[in-house]
């Protein structure tokens, strides 16, 4: 089963989660439905984001003999690095209203009836208790003194989650977003469609705002510097997120796809002294035993928004962000061809 934006869209999540336990098959999302059944009991195998991301998802989809697709978006952000390596013969697809199966086309079939209707009819296909739900295989994250690496900030995120539990996630474009792939499932919004940097931090405030919940924001320095600043407002609401600025000084993103250019630099500003100016809490820290202490010190102290600057290494990206730019390059190779 895969599973996309709309099932959250129209409030499937139990409906679908009870679907999953009663066909107890292996349940992916997609790019963007990433948190969807986030702390829900089914068989979770991880997000699927074709060649770039981890080759058991990959095998678990393309290698289905009837894949079911629940409210997953057909776009080039969820599927564009697949190559078409899903068969989508051998597929059965509701979105926008209608269901496709195979070549067959089914129009105005609502996906809330739908899945209803399934959950009337389904019986268990592959046992629950054989299929291995996807689990975090990153580790703790090392508390000494060496640099930090996106993927000590997914250690030690998912460490945190661990231990006080989970915090719905705001992230922003960039290699923040490819590093929430590798934390440990959870609710999460970024602009996946779009790709349109600034969402991080006012989604977060929004998040909060609607939900009473405190949030975690990630967020690259680039975008910080566009919508940062809301984070002023959180001292007159009464909000206190958690952000974690990746700060590497760098558009990195835009400069794993073309290396070179001095334009993708960004000036070094000292984004946690700037926190105490918008009302917050600034933590600096430019080690894993630093990055480590932030973490718990933030998550302690409610009394306001905390902001940690966690300082990386230009070049540093996440697993994910180099799969993904390994296989875009590829791709691109194969056209000038």
């Amino acid at each position: 089963m895969m599973v996309g934006a709309e099932v959250r869209r129209f409030g499937l999540e139990d409906a679908v989660a009870t679907l999953a336990r009663k066909l107890g098959i292996p349940v992916t999302t997609t790019f963007m439905g990433r948190g969807l059944m986030a702390g829900r009991d089914v068989p979770f195998a991880g997000t699927y984001l074709g060649p770039a991301g981890k080759p058991e998802v990959r095998e678990t989809v393309e290698g289905s003999d009837c894949l079911l697709m629940l409210g997953t978006i057909l776009s080039d952000t969820n599927f564009g690095v697949a190559q078409g390596r899903i068969d989508m013969r051998r597929a059965i697809h509701a979105f926008d209203g209608e269901v496709r199966v195979g070549l067959h086309y089914y129009p105005d079939v609502p996906l809330a009836g739908f899945v209803s209707a399934l959950n009337e009819v389904a019986r268990p296909m592959g046992g629950h208790n054989t299929v291995r739900a996807a689990t975090t295989d990153l580790g703790p994250l090392q508390a000494d003194g060496e640099s930090i690496h996106p993927m000590d900030i997914a250690r030690g995120i998912t460490g945190l989650f661990e231990r006080h539990g989970p915090m719905p996630i705001s992230s922003d474009m960039g290699d923040c977003l490819f590093t929430a792939m590798d934390i440990e499932n959870a609710e999460i919004a970024a602009p996946g469609y779009y790709a349109s940097m600034g969402f991080g931090v006012p989604g977060g405030l929004g998040i909060q705002a609607a939900s009473g919940r405190r949030v975690l924001i990630v967020v690259g320095d680039g975008a910080f510097q566009m919508t940062g600043w809301e984070l002023g407002n959180c001292s007159r609401y009464g909000w206190n997120p958690i952000v974690i600025v990746f700060n590497n000084e760098s558009w990195e993103m835009l400069r794993a796809f073309q290396p070179g250019p001095s334009y993708h630099d960004l000036p070094g500003w000292q984004y946690a002294k700037l926190a105490e100016g918008l009302g917050g809490r600034g933590h600096h820290a430019a080690t894993r035993a630093e990055l480590a202490a932030a973490l718990e010190t933030a998550h302690a102290d409610e009394s306001r928004f905390q902001l940690i600057e966690a300082m990386l290494p230009r070049g540093a990206i996440s697993d994910t962000l180099t799969r993904f730019v390994t296989t875009m390059r590829g791709l691109s190779s194969l056209g000038k061809g």
